[in-house]
């Protein structure tokens, strides 16, 4: 009678463990297959120098998701990756001291799988500053000469832009126009451009107004596949460059009536 009852135990325990055992390795097999809880960015950077060279060491760029608490720094390859991200359409900002600052818009994360994004390169800011900036009407055409305080044995690029309202220096992302036609030549320190002003008459600039153009040094202008130099804003649809240094001169002319 006690063997069968301590066999009964047995067999009970058994069964149980049994059972245990196979919701045990079930609960582990549902956990194991849930989603995520977010995906992967991967990216990597490059550096240029002013000197036209790309730098070896390509580490410590701030690369962060604009709005968010995600960000990191690039490894000395230039490589970076940011985890459990969120499904969703992000900004990717980069930045690192001396270099310049550049956003890539609407990148897409599904939230499950690694997304690979296309490379950035930043550019080492200018040397030079725009620190004087004239603006003067002659015949039909608006005379922009500008200065810098250094010289160089190489050519060096200006950018202005041009509004009826002074351009915020920090964004550069509303303006009426710009112009990339301001070079100064290798071994001086002024240049002087001239913008025919039928070019603000063609953009609804209403004669008798008031102009405030705003010049800047720019190393790197040109438009790239990997939008490392400029990109179009995609709420005021305006170009924006990336490789510009603060701050700019600015300079106020009233156009005829």
């Amino acid at each position: 009678m006690i063997k069968q009852y301590v066999g009964h135990i047995l067999l009970n325990l058994t069964i149980a463990m049994f059972i245990g055992s196979l919701i045990g390795c079930m609960d582990s097999r549902v956990t194991s297959t849930e989603d995520p809880p977010g995906s992967q960015f991967r990216g990597s950077v490059k550096l240029y120098a002013e000197d036209n060279s790309f730098e070896i060491n390509k580490n410590l760029v701030l690369v962060r998701l604009e709005g968010t608490g995600f960000e990191t720094l690039t490894d000395t390859a230039g490589k970076w990756t940011l985890n459990l991200i969120p499904q969703g359409t992000y900004t990717i900002v980069y930045s690192k001291p001396g270099y310049s600052s550049a956003k890539r818009f609407s990148v897409r994360c599904d939230g499950k799988l690694p997304a690979i994004v296309q490379p950035m390169t930043l550019a080492q800011l200018p040397s030079y500053t725009v620190d004087e900036l004239e603006a003067t009407i002659k015949n039909d055409s608006l005379i922009i000469n500008g200065k810098t305080a250094t010289f160089a044995n190489q050519d060096r690029r200006v950018i202005l832009y041009f509004d009826t309202v002074l351009t915020d220096q920090q964004t550069r992302n509303s303006y009426l126009y710009t112009s990339l036609d301001m070079i100064i030549p290798s071994g001086l320190n002024s240049a002087t451009c001239s913008i025919p002003l039928a070019q603000f008459s063609s953009l609804g600039i209403q004669k008798g107004a008031t102009l405030f153009c705003t010049a800047f040094s720019i190393v790197r202008f040109e438009a790239t596949a990997e939008e490392s130099f400029l990109a179009v804003d995609p709420i005021t649809k305006k170009t924006l460059f990336w490789n510009v240094r603060l701050p700019g001169a600015v300079a106020t002319c009233t156009l005829p009536k």
